[in-house]
């Protein structure tokens, strides 16, 4: 699809229908996951076609378009997609357009927070950052978990300094009478296999703030991935959460196991606990194209440790991406 869009382009300078396509560059690409398995929650179990357990499903574009100079404009539009139902929600995924240089990149519009940067390296080897993570159950104790993504937001992406890049994103909330802005930073080390930094982030609208300190390490023959998140409401209400993950590929095969969990307390006493287990596999049937099965299983608990919330997902699948 890049190739027929970057031929159209070319044409449409030989013919003169517009000269500014000459040195740009549009993709459309996309990702549909479906499969079929069932959510036991509270022992109710539902039977369902999923649409994004490995991961969500998408549709996007996006371009850049070189200015001189080592200047380029960038645009990017992704939304998710509903294989299940065919539904498309509109470009809720990100919609910004920026620059990018030797001086960084500058995005304008919806995106993820510079802490979700962060936070997904703790998850990049525990089940693939998928809907089976394990702190998507264990992470609900005590208090809710981030949002990985801010509308209106200003985003600054530094060069690479040796390795070290920083990370900077302010959302701004658009009404004189509420204080709702997001405001997150990470601080980002990359060195081969090797990737650590730390994230922070302020959720004004709901008055919490959020902590993550996160590193992944590829040693060949498995990947592993680990951290640390720390959750407070102003009120005093805090959670800490530990999540480690491992993927080991064999072949076509990756087998990923990942663990989470979290204590919330507050006024020094326990609140909350949860944990979650979480184990699958995927198979390559080409660059594009795997197969895949997954189990997670957690609750969460009371002061008193009563099991407030107790589930486990499992589902077969496939996932093509284009």
């Amino acid at each position: 699809m890049k190739k027929s869009i970057t031929a159209l382009a070319a044409m449409a300078c030989l013919t003169g229908a517009g000269t500014a396509w000459a040195q740009s560059n549009v993709t459309i690409y996309g990702r549909m996951d479906a499969s079929a398995g069932a959510d036991k929650v509270n022992g109710v179990s539902t039977t369902r076609l999923y649409s994004g357990n490995l991961s969500t499903s998408r549709l996007g574009f996006r371009g850049t378009e070189d200015l001189g100079g080592g200047l380029k404009a960038i645009f990017t539009l992704e939304g998710a997609l509903g294989v299940d139902t065919g539904a498309f929600g509109g470009f809720d995924r990100q919609s910004i357009v920026g620059l990018s240089g030797g001086f960084g990149t500058v995005k304008l519009g919806r995106h993820d927070t510079s802490f979700d940067d962060i936070r997904d390296i703790s998850v990049s080897s525990n089940l693939w950052d998928s809907e089976f993570s394990p702190t998507k159950i264990a992470y609900t104790a005590g208090v809710a978990d981030y949002s990985s993504r801010a509308s209106n937001q200003i985003r600054y992406e530094s060069p690479s300094f040796g390795g070290f890049t920083v990370g900077v994103g302010y959302g701004l909330d658009e009404d004189a009478t509420v204080k709702a802005d997001v405001v997150s930073y990470n601080l980002r080390y990359r060195n081969g296999p090797l990737d650590v930094g730390i994230g922070f982030q302020d959720q004004k609208g709901n008055n919490r703030e959020y902590t993550a300190i996160s590193g992944a390490y590829d040693f060949g023959v498995a990947r592993v991935s680990a951290g640390y998140n720390r959750a407070e409401i102003t009120n005093g209400a805090k959670a800490d959460g530990y999540s480690i993950g491992v993927n080991v590929p064999m072949g076509n095969l990756d087998f990923s196991v990942g663990y989470a969990y979290s204590k919330a307390k507050a006024a020094g006493a326990t609140t909350a606990k949860g944990s979650a287990l979480a184990a699958g596999v995927t198979y390559a049937l080409s660059k594009r194209t795997r197969l895949y099965g997954a189990l997670l299983d957690g609750n969460v608990e009371n002061g008193a440790g009563v099991t407030t919330t107790d589930r486990r997902l499992y589902s077969v699948g496939v996932r093509h991406d284009f």
